[in-house]
């Protein structure tokens, strides 16, 4: 009975060690993720909603407000080296893009009465895509532990 007692513990240590780990993996590949992606919709919305900075902040918060970042796949190599791929629950790059072009011609004196939910749901109406956020790929990563144990991204 003994003998079956310590490998038993040492198989549930492993196990729990493993699930912590991926926890862990999958946090930072969700927070790397949505950082890249407000970076991705500012640089975007700066090519278009030369307005104002408020105008193109509030296109950013209403883009990241409404984005959901989900790491699946997670894959563990050797305890200090993984993999994840990252889907968004968003607007599509396309529809963004249309958004994008519609903000653009908003007058200076009528950014602040503009409504991007509103927008959005007439592209979408217009175009006959889907009028909600679409789940997709988003970007796959790599990721190591650091010296202090924490997983970070892979250049």
């Amino acid at each position: 009975m003994k003998k079956l007692i310590l490998p038993l513990i040492l198989v549930m240590s492993c196990l729990v060690a493993c699930t912590s780990d991926e926890k862990s993996l999958k946090k930072a590949a969700e927070a790397a993720a949505a950082a890249q992606f407000k970076s991705t919709i500012e640089e975007e919305a700066k090519g278009y909603l030369t307005q104002s900075d408020t105008f193109l902040n509030a296109y950013v918060s209403f883009m990241v407000k409404f984005a959901e970042f989900s790491a699946e796949d997670i894959k563990l190599n050797g305890g200090v080296m993984g993999s994840a791929t990252v889907y968004i629950t968003s607007y599509p790059p396309d529809v963004r893009k249309g958004l994008l072009k519609v903000a653009a011609t908003v007058s200076p004196a009528a950014v602040n009465r503009f409504n991007f939910a509103n927008a959005y749901q007439l592209i979408a109406k217009e175009t006959g895509r889907p009028g909600e956020p679409m789940k997709y790929l988003f970007v796959v990563y790599n990721l190591r532990k650091d010296t202090h144990g924490d997983w970070v991204v892979q250049k």
